[in-house]
């Protein structure tokens, strides 16, 4: 539970915002406030999803969801896709040595993803209706958006593959035919700044109209390298550009034009947290440095920590009311992204190994067709979907000055047999995949009271991988005894069809529902790039998963106090786990897994101008029946997931009030992680207590004109905690580990038009 200490300064934080008036705006600019009529009290806001393909609101929908609107996520202080996690109680968002290749989402406890090209994500990303195939791809600011949608659990029928643990679902507020825009400009610590801006209005008249978004982000970074004092690592240097059409050539017809793109060129990232074994005492003998403070920041590379993306997309999106109960939608869309990543695996002063260079290329492309009508008391709707993914993979280690004296004191072999720059291990990976899918979303309504929901996916996915292993060491000619000496040359090809679905029975209420039912989803499998001699676990099968779930989404009638809560039990099979064991990262199926939980999430108007929101999960999410050890030798059967602890919580607290010719405005907000196990091998040495983040923002703007001034802080009490921890390459019995961000503090003027 969230410790006393930190729930005293969240108490005396908020009794302070309560004294000053102050308060947080929830609308964005062209936003109605929730208000009935002028000078009605204030009710909560209705936020509309398309998380049925159909728009609805949230209370309406019987899904487990949390969404937000751009405005309120703006009000939070949550700018950036892993900031997620401090709204949603369900869902950690974590980012390991690369954002591209090791950022991983969870929801419930259950995702995998990791450091193989090979391993799709459990749960989803999806931007304007356009999947994105890796989770990094989608990392970065949240430019224009007009709310995001987290659902939870499997996803399957409309989502399809790859969301058996759940979405994440953005939508980009769309063009408009009146003039309109913002900017706004932020400095920070750490030397950063932030320029944000968005235009819209017409081309054509009630016709044509554009919207243009752009920021650029920089900052310098937080942990300072020991090795070269004046690179500090984890810095921003991101730029973002997302140009629209909107073509409406009859009231019937509207065709969206999206082209989207980002740039990152930033020192990122490196482990700034370690833990140390046995063979310590063999790098302090070469001279290396060993921080006495673990929450130092201080990290220790040889090699420029480099993480390079280039990324951009187009889609079109075609929506057709043939008439008034009959519509037809095509989306299609085509992304790109070229990446490139390095860092000192041995994360230490000396120079054992020179670095990992890891180039990436990924290309997707897509189309989805659904037609949507109501006949009687159906609505319902069919659907299909075509795509095809292209990546490539060039890998390579090579070592360093100190590695052949390294490798002498752990083994006693010459050092010439490891000279300085001759290549470790080279891997090269290339897949190809492609599939189909068809499927229906139907929602009968059986009486006034209850609905039936019922949908069906068939999908068909197709893999061919291709994976050069080289190892040219000096060595492997005169020691083949030692490991990873072998030359290989792998290929693959795998076809896997399966059915997605789910069935509830739905009871509506005057402002919500009850609802009960059934889903199934599944993850593709696919093949390991980090494959060596003795690794003889080239492939691994797809998992699914079997959910049940029960919800309550209740509203008062006054519209002051929504309340959700839903219970849920999922079993996986073939659940597909990423494990790295200093060497090589490898993917198999374990046999089981077994999650159960509730979530309650409340937002409250107990005045007009203070709302309260908050959400609590509980779960208990095991392996069971797993034939797979963790890298101590120790079964993981009956152990918690990784990233799952028993208990999480986020809540915010906001007010707002006039201040003469002003209005003041304020938010807290507070989210608590229990203790859990922040590395797949589940080693005791993983373990991590419960932490509580706090974020702050106050601010003013005046009755009269459309600028805004706010000072804001993030992790404002300075939490220091681990997100991901591994065992250290080349360092038997050690591990690196990952810290969440410390205090970062800065103030916003913006201006809307």
């Amino acid at each position: 539970m969230l410790n006393t200490t930190a729930l005293r300064r969240i108490s005396a934080i908020i009794a302070a915002t309560a004294g000053v008036t102050i308060s947080a705006p929830l609308q964005a600019v062209g936003e109605e406030p929730a208000l009935e009529a002028a000078g009605a009290e204030r009710i909560l806001d209705e936020v509309i999803v398309t998380s049925t393909r159909r728009d609805q609101t949230v209370s309406e929908v019987p899904l487990a969801i949390t969404a937000f609107t751009g405005a309120e996520l703006q009000s939070r202080g949550i700018g950036d896709l892993q900031d997620l996690s401090e709204v949603s109680s369900s869902l950690i968002i974590t980012t390991g040595p690369s954002e591209l290749a090791g950022t991983e989402i969870r929801i419930r406890g259950v995702g995998t993803a990791g450091a193989n090209p090979g391993l799709e994500p459990s749960v989803g990303i999806f931007v304007d209706n356009v999947y994105r195939s890796r989770t990094g791809m989608a990392v970065g600011d949240l430019l224009d958006v007009s709310s995001v949608e987290i659902l939870r659990g499997p996803q399957g029928t409309l989502f399809g593959r790859n969301t058996s643990a759940g979405t994440v679902s953005l939508n980009t507020l769309k063009p408009e035919f009146n003039w309109g825009g913002y900017a706004e400009a932020t400095a920070q610590n750490y030397d950063g700044y932030k320029i944000t801006g968005g235009l819209t209005g017409p081309l054509v008249e009630d016709t044509l109209a554009f919207r243009i978004a752009a920021s650029y982000n920089k900052r310098d970074g937080y942990v300072t390298d020991r090795v070269v004092p004046s690179r500090d690592i984890y810095d921003r240097n991101r730029s973002s550009l997302r140009a629209q059409l909107l073509w409406q050539p009859t009231a019937d017809v509207d065709v969206r034009l999206i082209v989207d793109g980002q740039h990152k060129d930033e020192t990122c990232c490196a482990p700034d947290y370690s833990i140390l074994g046995p063979t310590a005492a063999v790098f302090e003998s070469l001279g290396a440095v060993v921080e006495a403070d673990p929450f130092a920041y201080k990290a220790q590379q040889t090699s420029d920590p480099e993480d390079h993306l280039d990324e951009w997309g187009a889609s079109l999106e075609t929506n057709w009311h043939i008439r008034e109960d009959l519509s037809l939608t095509w989306v299609a869309a085509y992304r790109d992204a070229d990446a490139y990543s390095n860092l000192d695996p041995d994360s230490s002063n000396i120079d054992v190994v020179q670095g990992t260079d890891w180039n990436q290329e990924n290309s997707f492309m897509s189309q989805e067709v659904r037609l949507n009508g109501v006949s009687g008391r159906v609505d319902w709707l069919f659907g299909a979907y075509l795509y095809a993914d292209e990546t490539s993979v060039d890998w390579q280690v090579t070592y360093g000055a100190d590695f052949g004296a390294y490798f002498n004191l752990l083994t006693g072999l010459p050092s010439f047999l490891f000279p300085e720059g001759a290549g470790d291990r080279s891997r090269n990976f290339h897949q190809d995949a492609k599939g189909w899918a068809l499927f229906s979303h139907n929602i009968i309504e059986l009486d006034e009271n209850y609905d039936l929901v019922a949908g069906f996916r068939w999908s068909e996915d197709q893999k061919d991988a291709e994976v050069r292993v080289d190892n040219f060491n000096i060595h492997c000619g005169l020691v083949p005894s030692i490991p990873y000496c072998a030359v290989a040359d792998l290929e693959g090809s795998r076809t896997e069809a399966e059915p997605s679905g789910t069935i509830k029975l739905v009871r509506n209420l005057d402002i919500g529902n009850i609802y009960i039912g059934y889903s199934r989803g599944y993850k593709a499998g696919g093949f390991n790039l980090d494959r060596d001699a003795g690794n003889t676990s080239f492939e691994f099968d797809p998992e699914t998963v079997d959910a049940f779930e029960a919800g309550l989404k209740w509203s008062s009638s006054d519209r002051r106090l929504d309340i959700s809560t839903d219970i849920f039990h999922s079993e996986f099979s073939d659940y597909q786990i990423n494990q790295f064991d200093g060497v090589a990262f490898t993917t198999t199926n374990a046999a089981k897994v077994k999650s159960t939980g509730m979530e309650v999430g409340l937002s409250w108007l107990p005045l007009s101008d203070l709302k309260l929101d908050g959400g609590v999960t509980w779960s208990n999410t095991k392996f069971e029946e797993h034939p797979v050890l963790n890298n101590i030798g120790e079964p993981l059967e009956g152990m918690r997931l990784p990233f799952s602890p028993e208990w999480a919580a986020t809540g915010a607290v906001s007010y707002e009030r006039p201040i003469g010719r002003f209005t003041g405005f304020g938010t807290i907000n507070a989210s608590y992680m229990g203790k859990h196990n922040i590395d797949t091998n589940l080693d005791d040495e993983s373990n991590v207590g419960s932490h509580t983040v706090v974020n702050a923002k106050i601010g003013l703007t005046p009755d009269d004109a459309d600028w805004e001034l706010s000072l804001w802080g993030r992790n404002i009490f300075e939490e220091e905690y681990r997100t991901i921890q591994f065992p250290s390459p080349l360092q038997t019995g050690s591990w690196s580990a990952f810290r969440g961000e410390p205090r970062m503090y800065g103030v916003s003027l913006r201006y809307n038009f």
